[in-house]
């Protein structure tokens, strides 16, 4: 069981170095996290984390020439998908039968970016609503720290990220015995999850009322919203790689 759970509300309110020796899970819920995930359970080999668009582009033409067709761009910027690219950042278009067995370079505005931000810690998960469970039962196992990274939206706090956040440190209360530490930070989110939840309409209507789910509304993506607050529909655990940079499916999963 963690000594201590941590929430981090933005990535920039954490230095790099804090996060040293930790297990990170990064929180883009709308929808960097949830389509990561998504892409890994529908087959694809890989997601390859960006920060830049020329980066990934880079990235993704080097990998052609090795691996012919497949290799995929997907990503987005403003919330809309980048020229040239492949793939937006909807998870409903990372279904098997586009990404089985690609190798998918991806960039966001937020989510990539928020890893980079986490990268000294010793272990980066990946967490959703989609993938809840898994995530809840490998961070029970595990020890030491445990940072909750909200990427949020544009430099702004985001209620989606923070509804994850307390629905996973919810969750690890609920399945230990023992008394978790829990910064300040992590009892609000776990009081605003809490509170979302026993409301009319529940988790797809606080997610629709952040700031995420309202931006998601405005450019048309509002089925989004739905896809990304659904809860266990993945028993599997996404983990990036130090060694290759590279996001995979966890064998802890």
């Amino acid at each position: 069981m963690p000594d201590e759970i941590r929430t981090c509300l933005l990535p920039v309110l954490s230095q790099p170095e804090d996060f040293s020796g930790s297990t990170a899970v990064i929180l883009d819920i709308l929808r960097a996290s949830s389509t990561i995930t998504t892409a890994l359970y529908s087959g694809a080999a890989a997601v390859i984390p960006c920060q830049e668009i020329d980066e990934a582009q880079e990235l993704a033409g080097e990998l052609g020439e090795a691996f012919d067709s497949g290799v995929l761009l997907g990503g987005e910027r403003m919330g809309v998908m980048i020229d040239g690219f492949d793939l937006d950042n909807s998870p409903a278009r990372y279904s098997a039968d586009v990404v089985a067995g690609k190798q998918i370079v991806f960039t966001t505005s937020n989510g990539t970016r928020a890893l980079k931000r986490a990268i000294q810690a010793d272990r980066i998960l990946i967490g959703s609503f989609l993938n809840l469970a898994a995530v809840v039962k490998e961070l029970s196992q595990s020890s030491g720290v445990v940072y909750l990274v909200c990427a949020g939206t544009d430099g702004a706090i985001t209620g989606e990220d923070c509804l994850c956040a307390g629905a996973i440190a919810a969750g690890l209360q609920e399945i230990t015995n023992e008394k978790l530490t829990l910064d300040d930070a992590t009892r609000m989110v776990v009081d605003y999850y809490q509170a979302q939840i026993s409301n009319p309409g529940g988790l797809l209507t606080a997610m629709r009322a952040s700031q995420g789910g309202r931006n998601l509304i405005q450019r048309g993506f509002e089925e989004d919203i739905r896809l990304c607050s659904e809860r266990n529909c993945y028993a599997v655990l996404a983990e990036y790689c130090h060694e290759s940079g590279n996001i995979r499916l966890s064998s802890a999963g």
